[in-house]
Formats: structure tokens, C-alpha cells, sequence
């Protein structure tokens, strides 16, 4: 069966064979076009058919820069973020620490402020402004002698000018909390000691603050923290102000080495801004006179009595001293607190 199933489809392929041949030739000629015109326009029609395939191709070309640029954007995130979270030594921002009975009964905060070249040294409601350094004269990192990271405080405290020298150095990152440790070269907040410093003194802050000793002296560290700046001022629920005296008020004259502003708000609470120096507290008025108090260094408190007067926009600040004004001064009604920065070289 199968011989003959192959012989009859032998015979069946001449007899088509034989069939065309006896055609007639216009026949043949005319056949053989249709062939011809069949296998053009199938060959025209192999990418028309599916023009979904050609799309997609041009997608496909397409998408692969775009995912590799995707891809590469990620990664710099990423890289960025790990950065910031474990490698991030940027010292701008504010950091606050709390020392234990520094001045023998109460607990002492301290915040330090940098930005860029500037630094705010704020303790109770004072706050002290001055330059920062951290870099040398052609732009590199300020080391000390061991190659530490150093940086330099320029401020005034109470009107006398000092430099402070600290090395610096950051622990922890943003998911344990950063820390700076600023170890002080120049006593800040306590002097380094020596073999002659006394010695119940030196017990004393060793108990209490981290040291670190080189060349037989003894440096204290000190650890900040990531805080905001508090000025610890309550407000009394009963004040009356003053209306005529609400507002900003600007001293400046000729013979004025550096102007400042006060302000004076409705709460009771008080600010005043002048070179390098700025003052939080609380105020309050009676019969003509205004009491200001606030804190400075060592919570140390401050009271000030001046008699006051209100006349066309001008503020008349006076002080007596046992019966004798000892001065007076006359500030001008301003919109816009001084700002300390103009004068900051």
C-alpha cells in the first residue's frame, strides 16, 4: 500500500506537469504573472502585516537608554543617601548639649549654630554671633598639629574677643543619631589642664566629661547633639502691654559704632539684636517703666530698669542711678529688626 500510495502521487505531480505544458501559451503567460504578482505582494506585505513587530522594535530601541539612564539616576540616589546617613560630616546646622551642674547647682545648655563662616553661641537667653573657620588660606581642611580636624570660633563674650579652637569629629549616623565630639583646645568651657591644675578640680571634671590626654595635658570633649535653639522663656498669662511700645525700635546715630534694634511683643516676651550679640527674655511695664530680664553665661540672671517714653515714633530709653539718668537714648520706629550679618566681615 504504501508503494502505491507514493506512485499515485508520482503520477498525480506529472499529470499537473503534462497539464501545463499543453496549455495554451497565453494561458501559461498569463498564469505564471499571477505567480509573480502573488510573491510581490506577499513580499510587500511581510512587514506590513505586523507593523506591531516594527513598533515594538523602535520601543525596544528606545527604552534602553532610557533604562540605563534610569538605572544610573538610581544608583546616584542611593549613593547620595547612604552618604548622608553613615558618611555625612557636614558640620552646618544646630547642635545643643546639656552639662551637669557646671556651675555647681544647675544644669547648663549650650547650642552651637554654624553656617558656612558664621557660628551662634546660644546659653539661656543670650546668644553670642560670630565667624566660623574651617578651612586655611587656600581652601583645604584647618587641621592642628596631629592632623585632626580643627575648626576657629571668633566671637566677642560680654565684649572681650576670644578664639576658640576645637578638633572636631562626628560618630554615629542618621539612624542611630549623629554626634559631634568637639575636643576643647583653648577652654572654652573648661581650660585644659596640667600637672599644676588643681587636683580635686581635675577629679572632679573627669568624673564628669570625656577627656583626652596629650603631652601630660588634659582636654575635654564635649558631645552635641542635633537640637534647636530654646530660649526657655515663660510667658506670664496676665501681662498687659503696653500698645504704644509693641513693635521694633532702632537705635542708631553718627557716634554709634554698631546700631541695634529691640523688639517688644505683646505676649511680654522681648529680643534684641546688635553686633555680634543677640538677647531673649521677658519684659513688663508700669508707670513709664519697663523691666527687662533675661539669662546669659552661667544662667546667670540680668534685670535692667528703664524709664520709657512714646512720642511720633520715637522711643525714649532712659537709666537712672541713684536719682541721676546715667542715660538716655532715643530709638526710631522701624518695620525690620537689625540684621548683625551686614556687619559681619
Amino acid at each position: 500500500m504504501e508503494e502505491e500510495t507514493m506512485i499515485d502521487h508520482d503520477s498525480a505531480s506529472e499529470a499537473e506537469n503534462n497539464k501545463t505544458d499543453s496549455m495554451d501559451p497565453s494561458v501559461k503567460e498569463e498564469a505564471a504573472s499571477d505567480d509573480t504578482v502573488k510573491k510581490e505582494i506577499c513580499s510587500d506585505n511581510s512587514d506590513n502585516d505586523f507593523p506591531e513587530k516594527r513598533s515594538a522594535h523602535k520601543i525596544r530601541h528606545y527604552r534602553t537608554p532610557l533604562y540605563i539612564a534610569a538605572c544610573i539616576f538610581l544608583i546616584a540616589i542611593m549613593l547620595f543617601a547612604g552618604k548622608q546617613c553613615f558618611f555625612n560630616t557636614d558640620i552646618n546646622g544646630t547642635w545643643g548639649m546639656t552639662v551637669k551642674g557646671m556651675n555647681g547647682k544647675d544644669d547648663m545648655v549650650f547650642n552651637l549654630s554654624f553656617d558656612d563662616t558664621e557660628v551662634r553661641f546660644q546659653t539661656g537667653g543670650t546668644v553670642y554671633i560670630g565667624r566660623l573657620t574651617k578651612e586655611d588660606e587656600n581652601g583645604s581642611r584647618l587641621t592642628d598639629e596631629n592632623g585632626n580636624s580643627m575648626l576657629m570660633l571668633n566671637m566677642n563674650l560680654n565684649g572681650k574677643p576670644f578664639v576658640f579652637k576645637f578638633d572636631y569629629e562626628f560618630t554615629g549616623n542618621a539612624f542611630t543619631g549623629r554626634t559631634l565630639k568637639l575636643t576643647d583646645l583653648s577652654g572654652m568651657f573648661y581650660e585644659p589642664d596640667t600637672k599644676d591644675s588643681d587636683a580635686e578640680e581635675v577629679k572632679k571634671r573627669k568624673n564628669n566629661t570625656e577627656f583626652v590626654q596629650r603631652d601630660n595635658v588634659t582636654y575635654y570633649i564635649w558631645n552635641f547633639t542635633p537640637s534647636v535653639e530654646n530660649y526657655n522663656i515663660k510667658t506670664d498669662k496676665s501681662f498687659k502691654a503696653d500698645s504704644k511700645l509693641i513693635g521694633s525700635w532702632l537705635y542708631k546715630t553718627e557716634e554709634t559704632a554698631y546700631p541695634y534694634t529691640i523688639t517688644f511683643h505683646k505676649d511680654g516676651t522681648f529680643e534684641q539684636h546688635s553686633y555680634e550679640t543677640e538677647i531673649h527674655g521677658l519684659y513688663s511695664v508700669k508707670d513709664g517703666v519697663c523691666t527687662l530680664r533675661y539669662t546669659e553665661i552661667a544662667n546667670a540672671e540680668r534685670e535692667i530698669i528703664l524709664s520709657y517714653k512714646t512720642e511720633d515714633k520715637i522711643l525714649t530709653l532712659s537709666q537712672e542711678y541713684e536719682g541721676s539718668t546715667v542715660m538716655e537714648r532715643k530709638l526710631t520706629k522701624t518695620d525690620s529688626p537689625y540684621s548683625y550679618k551686614s556687619d559681619i566681615k
